[in-house]
């Protein structure tokens, strides 16, 4: 055999072994995409699902404000009431 048929047949298994190695590695990597696809898409729903809780917070907030308010005003009135009552 000569040197050229050897480096030749070198070459080609080495080629054949790094497009093994290749073609591995592409399906490896084509799968770590997918499930980092539903790995983000899972995120994006919590976030979704964070984001209208405290909306549903927030519209729930303003009320219970108006109430505590209310309250406050009718128990200082009654305390007001009271004190003045007890002065007579």
């Amino acid at each position: 055999m000569d040197s050229y048929d050897i480096l030749v047949i070198l070459l080609s298994v080495l080629l054949i072994i790094f497009l093994t190695i290749s073609i591995v590695i592409a399906v490896y990597i084509a799968k770590f995409m997918k499930n980092l696809q539903q790995i983000s898409d899972k995120a994006k729903e919590l976030v979704d699902d964070a984001s209208s809780v405290a909306a549903t917070m927030k519209k729930a907030a303003a009320p219970t404000v108006v109430a505590k308010f209310i309250a406050d005003q009718v128990s200082s009135a009654v305390k007001k009431h009271a004190s003045t009552k007890k002065e007579k």
